[in-house]
């Protein structure tokens, strides 16, 4: 996910209401949901502990909606909704924020485009008051957007001198071949350079209205009151009436795909992945025990075999990216000074194809679900966090954020047949793509 400022990390949990040291079932805090007339949804959560709220507007478009000739728009477009609208002059939103003592900032991944505000409980609705203007009423000044296309340009030429972004490119390109997965969220070069105003103008009247737009509330607000002001401010904007167009699914894959960049760096990195699941499907949290055993720690089977025990990797880890459709589970690691690539690939697959085939131990598989669920609760606590939950899964699954309610139940239940069963069907060798980052003459 790209951000103006530095990059969020992928999607996690929410964390649900319970007294620290419980082991009662958890209940979430009550959601109260409504849709406008124009197609708004809108989720407000009271949270009154602190006297802050956090304020999230998701669009469901992302570099998946994105056509030929298009990459990068959605984060592009993301920039320029900062540059002025109707009622907010170019560094006003900033500038208004500030002086309200708040944050904001925005990004966009694959399937999403966010703005968020945290805010004192008496100032919220002046992010309200900004995102009603530019939902329909950013300017998308000409002079604006070629400033901007520089910074966006810049933004990638740094990425490609990133140590692990253009080696996870190069996979996630050759592991999607026909979804625009293929892409990365920033773009490609050639696509950013040739970009006319017209084109992001029409990408965003496609896109940006009510109805493709969730609106998520959490902290100390009254659910009533805050619901009629947004009635009263979002309300009116029209609806666009226009669908999330379909994209072209990816066929199944039959055979392994590698890739091998050369790179100014020093150390050699692997990026190894397979098709993974939507989110918030059973084979979600599964996924997420298989990357927690595999790489979560220093007591996954990674870092005890490969980083501690054969001392072939500084760093070997696991990630399950489940997304609207369906995503990847990726393994990065990084090599050690003069180990040898191909026994490093080896040993991770032989660690991999042994959980595959084993499945967990019981006391294993007790520890990485004590150390999720303990994620899962204590890690999203602040009211930023349950907002961005909430809006993530009402954004990307069928059963939004009712998927998090369950979550703790299904991850509890889950077997080491399981894990078997998953990683059977979605690991197998032939269904993997391999990226190495090779330093340059080696």
């Amino acid at each position: 996910m790209l951000m103006r400022s530095g990059r969020l990390g992928a999607a996690g949990r929410l964390p649900t209401d319970r007294k620290r040291g419980s082991q009662s079932p958890v209940k979430m805090r009550p959601v109260k949901r409504a849709v406008l007339d124009n197609g708004l949804r809108v989720f407000i959560v009271r949270a009154p502990e602190l006297p802050v709220v956090s304020h999230m507007i998701w669009y469901t478009v992302g570099s998946r909606d994105e056509r030929t000739g298009e990459t990068g728009l959605s984060h592009f477009l993301e920039h320029m909704m900062f540059k002025g609208t109707d009622r907010y002059p170019k560094g006003s939103i900033d500038a208004t924020t500030a002086r309200l003592g708040g944050h904001n900032n925005a990004f966009t991944d694959h399937d999403t485009t966010a703005y968020y505000f945290n805010l004192k409980s008496d100032r919220w609705h002046e992010a309200l008051a900004i995102e009603a203007s530019r939902m329909r009423g950013c300017l998308l000044d000409d002079q604006e957007f070629q400033s901007e296309k520089k910074v966006v340009l810049e933004e990638l030429s740094m990425g490609e001198d990133d140590e692990w972004r253009p080696i996870f490119q190069a996979v996630e390109s050759v592991a999607f071949l026909t979804h625009p997965y293929h892409h990365p969220v920033i773009g490609w070069r050639e696509d950013l350079e040739r970009l006319e105003r017209d084109t992001m103008v029409d990408y965003y009247h496609r896109h940006y209205a009510p109805d493709r737009a969730i609106l998520v509330l959490v902290g100390d607000v009254k659910p009533n009151e805050a619901l009629q002001r947004i009635e009263d401010m979002l309300g009116p904007v029209p609806a666009s009436g226009r669908v999330r167009p379909p994209v072209l699914a990816e066929p199944p894959q039959r055979g392994e795909r590698r890739i091998v960049l050369q790179s100014p760096h020093q150390l050699a990195r692997l990026c190894l992945c397979w098709k993974g699941c939507r989110i918030g499907v059973p084979e979600d949290p599964v996924l997420d025990v298989v990357s927690a055993l595999l790489g979560g720690g220093k007591a996954s089977r990674f870092y005890r075999g490969l980083v501690q025990g054969r001392e072939l990797v500084t760093m070997a880890t696991a990630q399950n990216e489940a997304r609207l459709d369906p995503g990847l589970f990726t393994i990065y690691a990084e090599a050690k000074p003069g180990q040898n690539p191909q026994a490093i690939e080896s040993a991770i697959l032989e660690e991999v194809d042994r959980l595959r085939d084993e499945g967990p131990k019981a006391a294993e598989l007790r520890r990485v679900k004590k150390q999720i669920a303990t994620s899962f609760f204590f890690d999203l606590e602040t009211v930023s966090q349950q907002a961005m939950r909430i809006g993530r899964y009402e954004a990307s699954c069928e059963d939004g954020w009712r998927v998090l309610e369950r979550y703790p139940q299904e991850l509890e239940a889950i077997t080491a047949k399981d894990v078997r069963d998953v990683m059977k069907s979605l690991m197998r060798r032939d269904a993997s793509s391999v990226g190495w980052s090779i330093p340059e003459g080696a």
